[in-house]
């Protein structure tokens, strides 16, 4: 038997049939399982054990797991100033999957969002996938925040940018912007300057007062003589306006890891 720690796994779930169907799928000597029936209850649990992984149902009697979720991430950021806790890795499961349910989990930085029923093969998949060298989904990945208002423009660059070296999230405005950047802490920042809400210059000013040191690109409909003149002195490292060059756009994020990436070994 192995002498190395247990991965403790909390599963939030008051549907007995699917808890029985996570002891079937998961127990093993290199995991602990917990089981909680409501949102409270897997708020203290958090607290008080070190959980590796929540495997978290949308639908709990006391509180929906948007809800869980969020306060697992505020306990997080206030904790900061004491202990800095590790980025509990998410797992939330539904039976009423929903787009814009699945869009605002994404945003508060869910590994995975599955719809049940879900198939054993899968669930193992991920789960070992989250563990692999102590990180989960984003830990070898770069992760990219894509900030436009059109959904067709969001799902391109979900579609066109996320594979084995990147993945991407989106937001539809800076203020979305600005929560996903405090939940999933992204790598790279890719934005229009014409925002609702708050516009894009507005954004990247807020993300400079805040000292997130993130690079930028701009992809933009306005043209790059007046967003430049808009961003006045705001630091990007690439601008392009739409239409733009898909391999011009990956290129550049190449090249904007590959400089971070040595800058990282240097520091080090």
């Amino acid at each position: 038997m192995s002498n190395k720690k247990k991965k403790i796994i909390l599963v939030a779930d008051d549907v007995k049939l699917f808890q029985f169907f996570v002891k079937q799928t998961l127990t093993s000597e290199d995991y602990e399982l917990i089981f909680v029936q409501k949102g409270r209850q897997a708020l203290d649990m958090v607290m008080k054990k070190d959980v590796d992984l929540l495997i978290l149902d949308m639908e709990l009697p006391d509180m929906n797991g948007l809800e869980v979720l969020r306060n697992i991430r505020k306990i997080t950021q206030d904790m900061q100033s004491v202990v800095q806790l590790k980025d509990l890795p998410v797992i939330m499961v539904t039976a009423y999957p929903k787009e814009d349910v699945r869009k605002e989990a994404e945003k508060l930085g869910v590994v995975s969002f599955l719809a049940k029923p879900i198939k054993r093969k899968e669930l193992r998949r991920i789960v070992r996938e989250v563990f692999e060298d102590n990180s989960h989904k984003y830990g070898k990945k770069k992760l990219i925040l894509c900030v436009d208002s059109e959904p067709r423009v969001q799902k391109f660059y979900e579609g066109t940018l996320s594979g084995e070296l990147w993945d991407v999230i989106t937001a539809s405005n800076g203020i979305e912007a600005l929560e996903s950047i405090e939940f999933n802490k992204p790598d790279l920042i890719i934005t229009e300057l014409n925002l609702p809400e708050m516009n894009g210059v507005e954004f990247l000013q807020a993300v400079k007062e805040s000292n997130h040191n993130i690079p930028v690109i701009v992809v933009s409909s306005v043209s790059e003589k007046e967003g430049m003149e808009k961003l006045n002195g705001i630091e990007i490292k690439k601008y392009l306006s739409k239409p733009f060059h898909l391999d011009e756009l990956r290129r550049s994020i190449e090249d904007i890891f590959k400089n971070t990436d040595k800058e990282s070994l240097k520091s080090g």
